[in-house]
């Protein structure tokens, strides 16, 4: 009697077959399952991660630009050298060229210019024919031929689009190009298309207007009056030309 019982119990505790086959299916089935789990919350955290650094990455841009454009440097006694120069072509994107006492992005190799330099800010085609923002530094006494011939700093890679506009001061109307040496526009609006070089994604545009405080100055030695009205709330949507990407 004892024998069967101790047979049975063998019996019992013993794992067939077909139940080690189960039981190695179910684990599987779970080990898929956590992974899939793991896999989605590593790749909703590193997409997090891109649009966090590459938000960063364009409030940096339009925050030099602000920096730039608010520290622009004018003399009534020398227009030829202060004059701001801004180009419209609707086709490559716009340019603009200015002397700015700010020193921000400037490379310690042309640390000669510091606090007095004309930079130049226009899109521009890499060695693959993929377009970027740059900004070039020259002596704010340098002729336009020989600022032409500066080094082309990357400020952003992934750009395919670039507008400005600009306040004139007297009637406040805006315009597409600037080419008035005699004065300095109230206000510069930078309109920047980041992203969409992949041909898949589209860009992230984003507009901001820069009030450049020697415009007053500029005005008042000639005993003009300027609107004091704020640029801060007069910015508005608008289209922007883009650059084609080379997968396009």
């Amino acid at each position: 009697m004892r024998r069967r019982i101790v047979r049975g119990r063998q019996k019992r505790g013993a794992f067939t077959l077909l139940e080690l086959m189960i039981a190695v299916t179910i684990l599987g089935m779970v080990m898929a399952s956590v992974y899939a789990t793991w896999s989605a919350a590593l790749s909703g955290w590193k997409r997090s991660g891109a649009i966090s650094a590459s938000f960063q990455r364009e409030r940096v841009v339009m925050d030099t630009l602000t920096e730039l454009a608010s520290s622009i440097v004018y003399f009534n006694s020398s227009q030829r050298v202060y004059a701001v120069q801004g180009q419209h072509d609707e086709s490559a994107g716009d340019a603009v060229s200015f002397v700015t006492s700010s020193d921000v992005l400037l490379p310690q190799s042309e640390s000669s210019i510091a606090g007095m330099r004309r930079v130049t800010i226009a899109l521009q085609l890499d060695e693959h024919g993929r377009p970027f923002l740059s900004i070039m530094n020259a002596s704010a006494l340098a002729s336009s031929d020989d600022s032409s011939t500066s080094q082309a700093h990357v400020l952003c890679a992934d750009v395919r689009g670039f507008q400005v506009r600009y306040r004139h001061p007297s009637n406040q109307s805006w315009q597409e190009k600037w080419d008035d040496s005699d004065l300095v526009p109230a206000a510069m609006e930078f309109t920047v298309a980041f992203g969409g070089t992949d041909g898949r994604t589209p860009p992230v545009v984003m507009t901001r207007a820069v009030d450049i405080p020697v415009a007053q100055f500029s005005l008042a030695t000639r005993g003009l009056p300027m609107n004091q009205q704020s640029t801060t709330n007069q910015i508005e949507r608008r289209d922007i030309n883009l650059l084609p990407s080379p997968t396009e």
